[in-house]
């Protein structure tokens, strides 16, 4: 009898070990994903950031409204300081509009928006990011809005002696820092000391004048707003190093992009892009190379 009730004790213990083994295999773990509740999937895993925009009814884009007219900045006509304006700005206004949300800006220090959009902070960077491999490797772009190209600008007083880029050999340019205008003056021949990168569009002008540096090179929608009305500044003419911008993403939110490349696609075409640059005096020919087209 006690080797019996022995057996039947192993067997009953026996059982419910293997009861609990599959219990626990076929649990599955709560998914907390990037908000830290059940249920939620993060943005990074390219699942659905689109229907979770949709579904708020706001998209979050990131953009640095400190010195960066005519892109995104503080509306100077505004006593409170609070309203921003810029192309961009409008560009937002609208693809919002078309998504059938809300545009809510992320502010935050230029060279930095794509690493706080990486992090969740932001859905989408939208703020004069050129789409070249270095800014690639951290995000994925969408077709490009705007058509850029890269300017010099002296001081008035040496517009006669700076014709070209090549002729500031050896001197010190102003650029803005994580631009590609930086590796384009690097491509030109100048050294790293060289270069003198700003956190901001208008530091560079401002050290123009100040003799700290010799020449500045950004992109001519920069240089136009800050230094083309400027009498002590010399826009040159001749423009070179063309590129494109486009709207930034986390890598694998392909149902965001896609709908951000369906919208822009008919904001070329419906004239409303060609709109927005026409009264920031920045629609050229250069944009038809994209398909905008002017209504």
């Amino acid at each position: 009898m006690k080797t019996l009730w022995m057996v039947s004790l192993a067997l009953a213990l026996a059982m419910a070990m293997a009861m609990a083994m599959l219990a626990g295999c076929g649990a599955k773990p709560a998914n907390t994903g990037a908000a830290g509740k059940t249920g939620d999937v993060p943005a990074s895993s390219g699942g659905d950031t689109l229907a979770k925009i949709k579904k708020a009814g706001v998209i979050k884009w990131g953009a640095d409204r400190s010195g960066g007219a005519p892109f995104v900045f503080t509306d100077p006509a505004d006593p409170s300081g609070e309203r921003i304006t810029g192309f961009e700005v409008e560009i937002m206004e609208k693809l919002a509009h078309h998504m059938g949300v809300k545009a809510q800006l992320v502010s935050a220090q230029w060279d930095g928006l794509l690493d706080d959009m990486n992090n969740m902070r932001s859905d989408i960077v939208v703020n004069g990011y050129e789409i070249v491999p270095k800014w690639q490797a951290k995000a994925d772009f969408s077709q490009a809005y705007f058509v850029y190209d890269q300017q010099l600008t002296v001081r008035a007083e040496d517009k006669e002696k700076y014709k070209k880029l090549a002729d500031l050999k050896g001197k010190q340019i102003g650029t803005l820092s994580g631009a590609a205008a930086n590796e384009v003056v690097k491509e030109k021949g100048f050294s790293e000391d060289q270069i003198k990168q700003a956190p901001d569009s208008q530091s560079p002008y401002d050290d123009l004048k100040l003799k700290r540096v010799d020449g500045v090179v950004q992109e001519g929608i920069i240089a136009a707003h800050y230094a083309g009305k400027d009498a002590a500044c010399y826009n040159v003419p001749e423009t070179f190093a063309a590129g494109k911008y486009g709207v930034a993403a986390r890598k694998g939110d392909k149902a965001l992009l896609d709908e951000i490349n369906k919208i822009l696609s008919e904001m070329k075409k419906n004239g409303e892009l060609a709109a927005i640059y026409k009264k920031w005096n920045m629609l050229d020919a250069k944009q038809k190379e994209i398909g905008i087209e002017s209504k």
